[in-house]
């Protein structure tokens, strides 16, 4: 071998050694002449142990008889390469085989590559069962929704949740944004880290910038000690900046720099701290009319506005009403020690009817206190509060005039009949069963009435 073919031959055996993956070479007469560090960590021995055996030899004598017969296709040309998952002491290993020939075609060994997929696999089977889960419409990471309005946010969580992106919730007060970042923080690979929440609205500026960025001792009166800010305690996690849009103009600029550098510099410190978070900011506000009114930097809003969610309002998605309100009355039910509460008919249409300007948070609020203060075991339309039952009645109320002749009087009960079987049905999903508990009647009564108006 001359000096090039000597160098040509160390270089690929640093290349090799270094990999990530397990390499493992065996000669043309199937002895194992090679073993980097990473196959020795993957598998689990020693390379002294194995350079210089017999591949068959290190096997069970029923695997030595499967990997037998692949190595014979191999070097046949029968098999192109051959890949095969195997088991070991909870973890699931892609091991890939692959013939080594030179340039005139002659076998000259099989490189052996080995992969630790087992996380790869435990995501593949989580995304599966959270897909499943939004299919079906259950509960998903603590959110309940089964309308089509919902599948978007549950969707992007999926996708999202192990990116280290940022993250732009937007939606009304009470649609449930802190839910999405608890979310995307526990389906990420960020979820043995802290989540940190700060409430963007809640602090005057100069404070604003002590929570989030830190501050050393003596920074400004009453900095007895020094403090690691929002950023400091989320390193490794996830940082939740809630209510982003409340946040002023030159703590925008200092946030804008961190997000940029990754470094946070604490008040009165003179040090830069690396950080290393992923950032999901929430607002009620529309960000992009804020910066046309000068009221939001543009730089940062689409530093943050990288992977958008919008959360709908509750009375875009009436079909999931009643699933949240069975959560909740079982929630609030079990840790008050109290029986749960079966909803009446009417209590279930007045939920249904309701615009909910509170949106989820005002459903939750309306629950507890019913489960709280009602007696007995059914939820009826005087254990709600009276803002919700005074809209039922307002409701009605608002309906136009109806004729003086009973032949307009009937039209007219026709169709608010109809209307109410209409709105039953968008509920239930078109589910005609579902539509009919809704409107407290029979299957068989909805199905004549459908059929003596026409309808599908």
């Amino acid at each position: 071998m001359n000096s090039e073919d000597l160098m040509d031959h160390t270089v690929f055996r640093t290349i090799l050694a270094s990999m990530g993956e397990g390499i493992v070479f065996a000669d043309h007469k199937d002895r194992i002449r090679f073993v980097n560090a990473a196959a020795e960590a993957i598998r689990n021995i020693r390379a002294c142990n194995y350079v210089g055996r017999h591949l068959l030899k290190t096997h069970s004598p029923r695997a030595a008889n499967r990997i037998e017969k692949l190595l014979e296709g191999l070097k046949s040309r029968e098999i192109p390469f051959a890949t095969r998952t195997i088991q070991v002491k909870g973890k699931s290993f892609e091991n890939s085989y692959y013939p080594i020939r030179t340039g005139h075609g002659h076998y000259v060994g099989t490189l052996m590559v080995s992969r630790d997929i087992t996380e790869k696999n435990r995501l593949r089977e989580e995304n599966l069962r959270l897909r499943e889960q939004v299919q079906a419409g259950q509960e998903f990471a603590g959110m309940v929704g089964k309308s089509a309005a919902m599948q978007p946010v549950f969707q992007t969580i999926m996708a999202a949740a192990g990116l280290d992106s940022t993250v732009l919730i937007t939606g009304e007060n009470g649609t449930g944004k802190e839910l999405v970042a608890r979310a995307l923080h526990r389906q990420s690979g960020r979820k043995k880290a802290p989540l940190v929440n700060i409430n963007c609205a809640a602090l005057p500026e100069n404070l604003l910038e002590a929570e989030l960025f830190g501050h050393e001792k003596g920074a400004f009166t009453g900095a007895s000690q020094a403090r690691p800010g929002k950023f400091e305690q989320a390193s490794g996690g996830t940082l939740f900046l809630d209510e982003i849009g409340e946040m002023s103009l030159p703590a925008q600029t200092k946030l804008l720099r961190v997000l940029q550098e990754k470094k946070v510099e604490r008040i009165g410190g003179a040090r830069e701290i690396p950080v290393d978070v992923r950032i999901v900011a929430a607002t009620n506000r529309d960000l992009r009319r804020e910066m046309e009114a000068g009221r939001f930097r543009q730089d940062l809003f689409y530093r943050l506005n990288v992977i958008p969610v919008h959360l709908p309002p509750l009375r875009e998605r009436r079909e999931d009403i009643l699933a949240l309100a069975e959560l909740f009355l079982a929630q609030f039910s079990a840790a008050m020690n109290k029986p749960l509460k079966r909803m009446t008919k009417e209590a279930t249409q007045t939920l249904l009817r309701y615009p909910y300007p509170g949106n989820v948070r005002e459903l939750k609020n309306a629950l507890e206190r019913s489960v709280a203060l009602g007696q007995g075991d059914e939820l009826t339309t005087a254990d709600l509060p009276e803002e919700m039952t005074g809209s039922a009645l307002s409701s009605q109320a608002a309906w136009p005039p109806l004729s003086q002749n009973a032949e307009g009087l009937a039209e007219r009960m026709q169709a608010v009949e109809k209307q109410l079987v209409a709105e039953a049905l968008s509920l239930s999903g078109g589910k005609k069963a579902e539509a009919a508990k809704i409107l407290g009647i029979s299957r068989k009564t909805l199905w004549e009435k459908l059929r003596k108006w026409e309808m599908p």
